[in-house]
């Protein structure tokens, strides 16, 4: 069986019911795994869960052990990633730059204990959840037999923490801090014409630093299903022409050029605060991944009679690393504290504007993002 990355091949349903009956007659092993608050599962050298603990089970909203044995933990997670290819959990592309399975094959192949990180963006029902881990998996030989003993522990609210921590820290805190130095020098100023062009700077800083607070508030409200959609009929050039004023102002802008290339002025039916925020966030990340001198392009263009399609062109290139996991929540090509501004787009973006999030990235002609909306979310 064909696989990109971890062997593909599984035991046969015999040696797993096999493996299940051991560990579960094991003398007390029972009382200790589920005595744990985080998720405990014992795999076999095939990566297949053959016992777990009733934390798991909870989890997956499931009460019989037998219906999960045989499964690997993105199975068991409803990971996306999980059916790209026919060998299943860890054998696809995507599966590469997985913390779950390198550090389980870290543990099989060395035979010690490995912990990592991992992202893993599910979709157990009509709704996608992404999961931030701490994996730990620890060889564990009985009967001559190599098993693997994994935990999981839910790392979110951690990761959240961070980035928030870094945004409000750093850039919230820089952008504070300029509009204190634009109103000291406005302080001490006689020149009317000079304090006027000052006084410009310092509201549009003022704009940036409520911006940067409502995005995140917009984000955990989106991440929680509380966020309200209210659609309005837009004008679909305006709105382009506030974006690009918003970010020429912006620190990300300084030094970089903003094209605008509009098509015909359609109405959108859509919601112009959650629109504008992702529109935001793709012009920040391409002016982010450009250089000083560099145009990034915003434009769009009707994509048939019932869809509108925005796109976002910069020269820069996504290595094919970066492309597999772009979308994850908590993964940054700047630092670990940041990653979710693709997150947000795509979450805003497919949960609530019903459209959908593609790019494009060669290393010749750039990387260019497009969100596909419906003309009338409401059709």
């Amino acid at each position: 069986m064909k696989t990109f990355h971890a062997p593909a091949e599984r035991a046969e349903t015999k040696q797993l019911l096999h493996d299940m009956n051991i560990f579960a007659n094991l003398e007390s092993v029972d009382e200790l795994v589920n005595a744990l608050p985080f998720i405990v599962a014992v795999l076999n050298k095939e990566r297949q869960v053959v016992y777990s603990n009733q934390t798991l089970l909870n989890a997956i909203g499931i009460t019989d052990l037998r219906k999960i044995v045989g499964l690997r933990p993105g199975e068991l997670l409803h990971c996306v990633n999980a059916t790209k290819n026919e060998g299943g959990c860890g054998t696809s592309e995507n599966c590469c730059y997985c913390g779950a399975v390198n550090t389980i094959l870290d543990c099989l192949e060395n035979n010690r204990k490995a912990t990592s990180e991992c992202r893993i963006t599910a979709h157990p029902f009509d709704k996608e959840i992404s999961y931030d881990l701490s994996v730990t998996a620890s060889p564990f030989i009985y009967n001559n037999q190599q098993y693997v003993i994994l935990s999981l522990l839910d790392i979110s609210n951690e990761k959240r923490r961070h980035a928030l921590e870094k945004i409000f820290f750093h850039d919230i805190l820089n952008t504070a801090g300029g509009i204190r130095g634009f109103l000291e020098f406005i302080s001490t100023s006689e020149d009317t014409h000079e304090i006027k062009e000052f006084v410009g700077i310092a509201s549009k800083l003022s704009e940036n630093l409520l911006d940067e607070i409502m995005a995140q508030r917009q984000l955990l409200a989106a991440e929680t299903g509380e966020l309200k959609y209210i659609p309005k009929e837009l004008k679909i050039n305006q709105i382009l022409s506030e974006i690009k004023n918003t970010l020429e102002h912006h620190f990300v802008g300084q030094g970089k050029k903003i094209t605008i290339l509009q098509g015909d002025n359609l109405a959108l039916y859509s919601d112009p605060v959650l629109l504008k925020r992702v529109l935001i966030n793709l012009l920040k990340n391409a002016l982010e991944a450009s250089r000083d001198g560099q145009t990034v392009t915003l434009g769009v263009k009707k994509s048939d009679d019932s869809h509108i399609e925005f796109f976002v062109h910069n020269p820069g290139y996504m290595s094919w690393e970066v492309q597999l996991q772009i979308f994850q929540r908590s993964f940054s090509t700047k630092d670990k504290s940041r990653g979710q501004g693709t997150y947000s787009i795509k979450l805003l973006t497919e949960q609530y504007l019903k459209g959908s999030v593609s790019f494009v990235s060669e290393e010749d002609e750039g990387t260019t993002f497009y969100i596909k909306l419906p003309l009338n979310s409401l059709s």
